[in-house]
């Protein structure tokens, strides 16, 4: 099965969090993505980082830029920790509004790593 044109086309990028260290708990600023149709495909990349330690990063949603941030069902990452590695993680346009966002959360020990994020989706039809 091949991907239509269309939806190559159509693809978009919208970077979340640009590769940046990360050494404790934070939120990002949100990312407006009502231009996508659909669900969005959230891509994480991480460095490893040194020793017995974990940061968890969830995505979260609010209705506005500066509105107050839930959780997404089932939209945690698994836990970044000592090895490197890339993730993806599914959001359904269903469990969310148009604001999206990570939220890191010290797990063990002193994380340290190069944390990178975008989501890619299709976008509407105007």
């Amino acid at each position: 099965m091949g991907i239509e044109a269309r939806n190559l086309e159509a693809m978009s990028l919208f970077s979340i969090l640009e590769p940046t260290t990360v050494t404790a708990a934070n939120e990002t600023t949100g990312v407006n993505l009502t231009a996508i149709d659909g669900d969005a495909l959230f891509l994480l990349s991480a460095t490893a980082s040194a020793g017995s330690t974990s940061m968890r990063v969830k995505v979260q949603h609010s209705a506005t830029q500066g509105g107050t941030y839930a959780d997404v069902t089932d939209g945690a990452f698994v836990d970044l920790g000592s090895t490197a590695g890339a993730q993806k993680l599914a959001i359904p346009r269903s469990e969310g509004n148009g604001w999206y966002r990570l939220a890191f959360h010290t797990e063990t020990g002193t994380f340290s790593a190069s944390v990178s994020c975008v989501a890619v989706g299709l976008q509407r039809f105007m």
